[in-house]
């Protein structure tokens, strides 16, 4: 232990003298890859992806393809890394006809400039802020993400017997009749006795609950409860905005005036102004070129003070949350762990440990954890990732920068009975006030194929109280999308009631049972059915084809990308 304390204690200087030492007998190339080696940071296909490669790529396709984006970049870029990878692998290849075509392809300019390396390679480096190989090398992996989906999509297939049955199925309507009969309802009418409650929850008490996909369960999952410092970036704004003088603004002006501030005119001249004047009018346009316009003070007041402030508030941000990390690092070797309320009094940053919304505790389950950080998708998984008391790298986030910590894991597991038997005696009267539904309307169903849909209603009311006998206007297939003003389109919560219904000839009547979300069971009955003429599909059969084409391509795509992100994890390793 003191050998190890005493390394980390002078880690960097001996880091320092190792370099010296390497850069000596290796050269600075082999030095810096020895002292600097390149993480894992994920795989893609079942090969390693260092951070370096993942850097480079996401530069390169940040600059030119999602400068604008708002979306994660890490994961779009991730994404397309797949993609290439995986075509490289299928064997797509890029010619180098097909390159440069790609290249003329994106800059729509001049083709002289193609012709003048020297003048492409400024225009790359001023509009991108890249070389000639980083850019050719990202427009290559784009055509070869781009051919692999277009011989993907090419291989779909659609034939007119399969648009013609999805036609039929898209355009056919129905008219009904239903009758709910919730669960919660019959609560009240069910007993449920003491040994019925510890059977129920003996036979849930290792599933994990889930209210929409109707599983009772008893077992919580992995929580853990974390701590962070964030920066005070309201108050940051307050006092860099309040210290910005007027003073400051003027000197700001003098000196980037020239820069910054002629009238427009003034450039427009200056840009057009001739190389040379001509003997006899040399010293006359010197006079009177020597007259520079700026823009007055006032004018550009409020943007100067927009330029100070942000590089103000950017350093203090970015000081304050770099100063609390490089502490965290010269206490690596400390036997105790830094204090975060602490590091945060010390650094001007805020203390938080987050309250969870739904419980009112400290601790988060996974899929809690985006309450925490809204913009950040990846932060879950990699709270969960990290050891108990390992401080993580700073974080960048729409509420500012931070540093979290994870200073308590709970493992999934079942409370005892003792401690949530009330909640378990709850769950069971909804359960069996369910099966009471389900009778009731299997009798109800009994009453209507003697009699008729009213009259069967009616014959439970006494059971039930008054119930509502409901009827829609026209009504497609779940997923259906219509425009069509007579067309009713039944909530998600109703899907059931659609799903059987189509299966029934007019007149009719069935049970639609609804299991999850909020349980109940609908008595539903078959009253118009609106036909469709398959020869409306014939005058239309060439470009209905192409759009379910277009659809069915789409959807296998979709499909595809979705198995190759499976074989493709960004973050198995934790930093």
């Amino acid at each position: 232990m003191a050998a190890t304390g005493w390394f980390r204690r002078n880690q960097k200087k001996l880091l320092g003298t190792l370099v010296v030492f390497l850069m000596v007998i290796w050269g600075i190339g082999p030095a810096a890859e020895y002292l600097v080696p390149k993480p894992a940071i994920g795989e893609i296909h079942g090969t390693e992806v260092t951070q370096g490669q993942f850097t480079d790529t996401a530069t390169r396709w940040a600059r030119i393809f999602f400068r604008d984006t708002e979306e994660p970049v890490a994961k779009m870029v991730w994404a397309q890394m797949a993609l290439f990878i995986q075509a490289e692998k299928m064997g797509v290849f890029v010619s180098k006809e097909e390159l440069a075509q790609e290249v003329r392809n994106f800059f729509p300019v001049d083709p002289r400039i193609f012709e003048d390396k020297e003048a492409f390679r400024r225009m790359l480096g001023s509009a991108l802020h890249l070389t000639e190989h980083q850019f050719e090398k990202t427009i290559k992996e784009y055509l070869l993400s781009k051919k692999l989906l277009f011989l993907l999509k090419d291989s779909v297939k659609i034939t007119r017997d399969e648009a013609l049955q999805r036609y039929i199925k898209e355009n056919e309507k129905v008219k009904v009749k239903y009758a709910a009969l919730n669960a919660r309802d019959f609560i009240g009418n069910v007993k449920v006795e003491e040994d019925e409650v510890r059977a129920f929850y003996d036979k849930h008490s290792e599933a994990f609950p889930s209210v929409e996909e109707g599983r009772w369960g008893y077992k919580e999952p992995e929580k853990v409860k974390m701590e962070y410092v964030i920066t005070k970036n309201a108050a940051v704004e307050r006092e860099t905005k309040a210290s910005i003088t007027d003073e400051e603004m003027l000197n700001y002006y003098e000196e980037k005036k020239d820069l910054m501030f002629r009238t427009e005119d003034e450039e427009e001249d200056s840009e057009d102004a001739p190389e040379e004047a001509s003997e006899g009018t040399s010293e006359e346009a010197s006079s009177e070129t020597s007259v520079v316009e700026f823009k007055p003070f006032e004018e550009v007041k409020e943007q100067i003070k927009n330029n100070i402030f942000y590089k103000r508030y950017d350093a203090k941000i970015n000081k304050q949350i770099a100063d609390a990390d490089e502490e965290i690092y010269e206490m690596i070797d400390k036997e105790e762990f830094i204090s975060f309320p602490d590091l945060a009094e010390k650094h001007d940053l805020e203390y938080v440990i987050p309250t969870n919304s739904t419980d009112g505790t400290n601790y988060f389950a996974k899929d809690e954890l985006f309450e925490v950080l809204i913009d950040l998708p990846e932060f879950p998984q990699q709270v969960f990732d990290r050891d108990i008391n390992d401080p993580s790298p700073p974080l960048s986030s729409t509420q500012g920068k931070l540093i979290y910590r994870v200073i308590e894991k709970v493992a999934p597991h079942t409370p005892p009975y003792e401690e949530i038997c009330e909640r378990v005696a709850r769950d069971l009267s909804y359960a069996k006030g369910f099966e009471e539904a389900e009778k009731i309307a299997e009798k109800c169903l009994e009453k209507i194929n003697e009699t008729s849909f009213e009259e069967g209603i009616k014959s439970i009311e006494s059971e039930t109280g008054k119930i509502d006998i409901i009827g829609t206007n026209y009504i497609t297939r779940p997923g259906i999308i219509s425009n069509d003003d007579d067309i009713e389109v039944l909530g998600q919560d109703k899907a059931k009631i659609v799903e059987t219904v189509f299966g029934l000839k007019v007149g009719e009547s069935a049970i639609a049972v609804e299991d999850k979300g909020i349980q109940r069971c609908y008595v539903v009955t078959l009253v118009e059915r609106k036909t469709v003429d398959p020869g409306k599909f014939e005058e239309e059969e060439d470009s209905i084809m192409e759009q379910y084409l277009r659809e069915k391509q789409l959807a296998f795509i979709t499909e595809w990308e979705l198995w190759v992100a499976k074989k493709a994890s960004l973050g198995k390793r934790r930093g």
